[in-house]
C-alpha cells in the first residue's frame, strides 16, 4: 500500500506566524497551492481521500477531491496537535508564547508532562499509531491519500520508521530537523517483506 501525506496550503496564520485553531483558514497563496497540488495529485491512482476537518484542511481537501473526482472521509484523528489553549492565535514570538513553550520543551523527555491542555507526546504517539493500524487494517492493497498537518504527519512518519524504539528525544530531533512545506507529499509504502518504507518526503516540485 502507499500512503500520500499531504500538508495543507498555507493559512493565515502560517502567513503571519500565530498559533492557529481549528477554524483557521488558508491564504490566498494557500488556496492557490491547493489548486497546484489538486493537479499534480491528478497523476497518482488515489483509492480513499482522508482529511483532517480543520477549516485549512478541509479547504485544501475540497479543492483536491474535485479535481480527483474521489469523495472525503473527515477523520479526526488527522488532526494538529493540540497546543495549550492559552497560547491560542498569539505569535510565536509572543512572550507568554516562547516561555509556554519553552516550559514545554524542557519536559518533553517525559512524555506525558502537561502545561494545562495540549497533547502531549505520548497522545500524539498514541494516535499516530492508530492511524498507521487503520490504514494497514482498511487499505492495505490501496492508495491513499490523507491531507493533514506537519506536525501529526512526522509523527505518523517517526511510528512507521521507528516503530516501539521512537522516544520522546528521538521525536524531538526528528520534528525540530526535518520540515513539510505547505502542500509538500510525503509518500510511505507497506510491504510485507520489508515493511514501512520512507519513499518521498516533502516533495514540492508542483510549487
Amino acid at each position: 500500500m502507499n500512503i500520500y501525506l499531504v500538508r495543507h496550503g498555507e493559512s493565515k496564520g502560517n502567513k503571519v506566524s500565530t498559533h492557529q485553531t481549528e477554524k483557521t483558514p488558508l491564504s490566498a497563496d494557500g488556496l492557490k497551492q491547493a489548486k497546484i497540488v489538486a493537479e499534480r495529485l491528478k497523476s497518482i491512482h488515489i483509492d480513499v481521500i482522508y482529511a483532517s476537518p480543520y477549516k485549512r484542511t478541509s479547504q485544501t481537501a475540497n479543492i483536491i477531491s474535485k479535481k480527483l473526482k474521489k469523495p472525503i472521509e473527515y477523520w479526526g484523528e488527522l488532526h494538529e496537535i493540540r497546543n495549550p489553549s492559552e497560547i491560542s492565535e498569539l505569535y510565536y514570538e509572543h512572550p507568554e508564547s516562547v516561555r509556554i513553550r519553552k516550559l514545554i520543551e524542557d519536559n518533553f523527555i517525559l512524555g506525558n508532562w502537561k502545561y494545562s491542555d495540549e497533547e502531549t507526546y505520548n497522545d500524539l504517539k498514541d494516535r499516530a499509531s492508530k492511524v498507521l493500524k487503520h490504514l494497514l487494517d482498511k487499505h492495505k492493497d490501496q492508495n491513499v491519500l490523507c491531507i493533514s498537518h506537519g506536525t501529526i504527519i512526522k509523527m505518523i512518519i517517526a511510528c512507521a520508521i521507528f516503530g516501539e524504539n521512537l522516544t520522546p528525544e528521538i521525536f524531538w530531533n526528528f520534528r525540530r530537523h526535518t520540515w513539510q512545506e505547505n502542500t509538500g507529499i510525503t509518500r510511505l509504502e507497506f510491504t510485507d517483506k520489508y515493511g514501512w518504507g520512507l519513499m518521498t518526503w516533502n516533495d514540492t516540485a508542483h510549487l
